[in-house]
């Protein structure tokens, strides 16, 4: 009957004592301790013990090529990328009629739309595979390409035309159109003595 009862009492210890260890923190009264008091769901933790499984994977030999050709396909699209920047501010700093010819180029709707398609491309390269790759760059090349040659266009279109003075510039806007019969000579100025 002892051991019964040393059992029993045992057991309502224990049960007792879980039971104060799981039982919720009582809410403070003020509304201030309330709030730093911790959830019974934050203090409350239970272990999940699982047994890791360890993952063996073997990697073949192809893809340290494949990252070497990766790896050299996104120099060539970082070099494409800035080697356009690279020649036009070399181009702009050699001759001075190059910032306003690049002004009157980034104003055309075809130039903008090279840029868009440009930004396409440089938004679609990190999810692409690589297969596409060798294609988004033969297109990038086009494009700075074509970006190039319209910016050099303009900048010898600029150094054909004459330029002008601020005598002749003056000159013109005096000069009567054709056909046009020349206005009145001005009054000659009052002079007070």
């Amino acid at each position: 009957m002892r051991k019964t009862l040393l059992a029993l009492f045992l057991l309502a210890a224990v049960g007792f004592s879980a039971w104060r260890f799981l039982a919720p923190v009582p809410v403070p009264k003020n509304p201030i301790e309330r709030m730093k008091a911790v959830s019974p769901v934050e203090s409350f933790h239970v272990t999940k013990t699982s047994i890791p499984t360890p993952v063996t994977r073997t990697a073949p030999e192809a893809p340290n090529k494949m990252s070497a050709k990766r790896a050299q396909m996104e120099e060539r699209f970082t070099d494409l990328k800035e080697e356009g920047k690279r020649i036009r501010e070399a181009l702009i700093a050699n001759d001075p009629k190059a910032a306003l010819a690049y002004t009157n180029v980034s104003r055309r709707p075809e130039y903008r739309e090279i840029l868009d398609q440009r930004h396409q491309i440089e938004a679609a390269w990190e999810k692409a595979p690589d297969n596409e790759r060798e294609a988004m760059l033969t297109q990038m090349n086009s494009l700075r390409q074509q970006g190039i040659g319209m910016l050099l266009a303009e900048i010898q279109t600029m150094s054909s035309q004459p330029a002008a003075t601020p005598a002749a510039a003056s000159a013109s806007q005096n000069a009567p159109a054709p056909g046009v019969a020349p206005a009145a000579a001005p009054a000659a100025p009052v002079v007070f003595q």
